[in-house]
C-alpha cells in the first residue's frame, strides 16, 4: 500500500473540522519514525515547550525579570533609523523563536509554543543630545541596567525589546533585551549577523533558516519518547546511578558575581599546565576541568566528582543559523579512584568529556526529572563564535553589559549550585566572571577554586609523573 503524498495529507487535514485537525496531525506524526536529528515539523500548530522553557517560565512567574538577558552596542557614524527599524523587523520575521508565545496547554500539560504570523517590533527611541557627557554616560548606564531588569512576557509574545539612545547625530547606543527562554548565547551572534545583513542589503533578503526553534522543540519531545530516545535517556541515567544530588543551601538562592582571572605568561602555572595537557592530547578545557576535579575531590573527600558544563546544544549544523534556547548542561562524571597521576587523570577526563558531549541531545531537566542535580559547580570555557557586527559607515563597539544570570538557566535547582565559573580565552588571557550563590559560598570560596586549579597545574608541571592524586 502506497503512503499518501504530503499534498493528499494536507488536503485531508484541511477537510476536517478545526477541533479535530490538530489531533489528526499529531496522530499522523506519531506514526512516522523519529529521526536522530531535528527535521522540519509537519504543520504550523502549537508544539510543546522544552523542559528548560517550562522551568524558566515557572521561575519567571514567581520572580519577574529573572529571565531577561540584555546587551548593548555603541554605534558611531551616521545611522539610518528607518533602515535599522526595517532590519530589526526583518530579523524578528526571520526567526520563529522571536515570535513565540509560551502559554499553558489546554489539557494542563507541558506549556505550548505558538508562533505569531507577523513580527512586532518593540523599539523605544530616546534622545539625549545636548546633555553633558557625564549625564549621557549615566543615562546609558541606567538604561542598560533597566533593560536587564525589565520583565518580558512569554504569554503575550513580548519576548524582545530594544532601545535606541541618541547621544549625538553620529553617536547612538542600541540595547537589545530578549528572554532567555527563546534566546541563548549563540543566538547573539546569529542575531547580530542577520541585523547587519538586513541593514546593509535590506530585510527582504533575510530568508528563514533551514530549521527553526519550534522544529527542534517538536523533534525533541517526539525523540525523547521514541524507543531510541528513551533508551539513550535510560543509559545516561544509569551512568549517574549512585551519585547523590548536590546539597541545597539552607538559605536558598541569592545571586552574586565575582571577576575571575587565571595568570598567564612565561613560567606561569597555567601555561605549564596547559602545555602538559596538550602533550597528552587534552584541550585547554579538559586540562582545566581535570585540575578543577582534583580541587573538588580534595574539598569533598571524594574520588567521584561531577561537574556541569554548559553546551551549545546545536549538535546539528542545521541548527547553527537559528535563534532559540538550545543550551543544555552536560554533567561530566570524573573518576579519581586509584591515586592516578595527573597524566592519567587527563586521559580519564578526556574520555569523560567526549562521552558526555556525545549525549548533549539529552536535556538536563529530562535527565534528572525530580528537580535535583548531581553537580554543585559549573565550569565553562566559552567558545561562542566571534561575530564582527559591521554596519556600512558605522563603527560598532560592544558595551559592558549587566552581570550574567546563568545559574538559574543552567541549574534545575539554583539553591544546589555553589558557583558557575565562566571563563573566556581572549587575546592570550583567560578570565571572566564567576556567578555564585551567596547562600552557599563566599567570594573567597569561589576564588579558592581558581587558585586551587593553578596549584594543581603547578605541581603537575613540576613533577611529570607525580606519585598520585589524593583527595586529602
Amino acid at each position: 500500500m502506497t503512503a499518501p503524498s504530503d499534498t493528499g495529507v494536507d488536503q485531508a487535514l484541511a477537510a476536517l473540522p478545526e477541533s479535530k485537525r490538530e489531533l489528526a496531525r499529531m496522530l499522523l506524526a506519531a506514526r512516522r519514525p523519529v529521526t536522530a536529528r531535528p527535521a522540519p515539523r509537519s504543520g504550523a500548530g502549537p508544539v510543546p515547550a522544552t523542559a528548560l522553557q517550562a522551568r524558566l517560565r515557572r521561575r519567571e512567574q514567581t520572580r519577574p525579570g529573572t529571565g531577561t538577558g540584555s546587551h548593548a552596542v555603541r554605534l558611531t557614524g551616521r545611522l539610518d533609523h528607518g533602515r535599522l527599524r526595517d532590519a530589526l523587523t526583518g530579523v524578528l520575521a526571520r526567526h520563529e523563536a522571536l515570535r513565540c508565545r509560551i502559554a499553558d496547554a489546554p489539557d494542563g500539560g507541558r506549556p505550548q509554543l505558538t508562533v505569531d504570523d507577523e513580527p512586532v517590533l518593540r523599539l523605544m527611541c530616546t534622545d539625549f543630545t545636548g546633555r553633558a557627557p557625564a549625564e549621557q554616560d549615566e543615562a546609558v548606564r541606567r538604561a542598560v541596567t533597566e533593560s536587564a531588569e525589565t520583565a518580558l512576557s512569554l504569554e503575550t509574545g513580548a519576548t524582545s525589546r530594544f532601545r535606541l539612545l541618541t547621544l549625538a547625530p553620529d553617536e547612538h547606543v542600541l540595547i537589545l533585551a530578549s528572554h532567555l527562554a527563546v534566546f541563548d548565547g549563540w543566538s547573539s551572534g546569529v542575531f547580530l549577523t542577520d541585523l547587519a545583513a538586513g541593514y546593509r542589503d535590506g530585510a527582504a533578503g533575510l530568508a528563514p533558516p533551514e530549521l527553526q526553534f519550534p522544529d527542534y522543540a517538536d523533534w525533541q519531545r517526539h525523540w525523547l519518547t521514541s524507543s531510541d530516545g528513551a533508551a539513550e535517556l535510560d543509559r545516561r541515567r544509569a551512568a549517574f546511578a549512585g551519585v547523590p544530588p548536590a546539597p541545597r543551601a539552607a538559605g536558598g538562592f541569592e545571586r552574586g558575581h565575582l571577576p575571575v582571572h587565571l595568570d598567564r605568561g612565561p613560567g606561569s602555572a597555567l601555561d605549564a599546565g596547559l602545555a602538559l595537557g596538550a602533550a597528552e592530547g587534552a584541550t585547554p578545557f579538559m586540562t582545566l576541568l581535570a585540575a578543577l576535579a582534583v580541587v573538588l575531590a580534595r574539598r569533598d573527600g571524594s574520588t567521584d566528582v561531577v561537574v556541569g558544563t554548559p553546551a551549545a546544544g546545536r549538535f546539528s549544523t542545521q541548527l547553527e543559523g537559528a535563534v532559540g534556547q538550545f543550551t543544555t548542561v552536560v554533567p561530566i562524571r570524573i573518576d579519581l579512584a586509584g591515586r592516578p597521576s595527573f597524566s592519567q587523570l587527563l586521559h580519564r577526563t578526556r574520555a569523560s568529556v567526549a562521552d558526555a558531549l556525545a549525549h548533549q541531545r539529552l536535556p538536563v531537566d529530562e535527565l534528572f526529572t525530580d528537580g535535583t542535580q548531581p553537580y554543585s559547580v559549573l565550569f565553562a570555557l566559552h567558545n561562542y563564535p566571534a561575530v564582527p557586527f559591521g554596519l556600512p559607515g558605522i563603527e560598532v563597539n560592544q558595551l559592558p553589559g549587566p552581570p550574567a544570570r546563568h545559574l538559574e538557566l543552567y541549574s534545575p535547582d539554583p539553591a544546589a549550585t555553589l558557583a558557575c565559573l565562566g571563563l573566556v580565552e581572549r587575546d592570550g588571557e583567560i578570565g571572566g566572571t564567576a556567578e555564585f550563590n551567596r547562600q552557599a559560598a563566599a567570594p573567597e570560596d569561589v576564588t579558592a577554586l581558581l587558585t586551587g586549579i593553578e596549584d594543581v597545574l603547578r605541581h603537575a608541571a613540576a613533577s611529570p609523573a607525580p606519585p598520585g592524586i589524593t583527595t586529602r
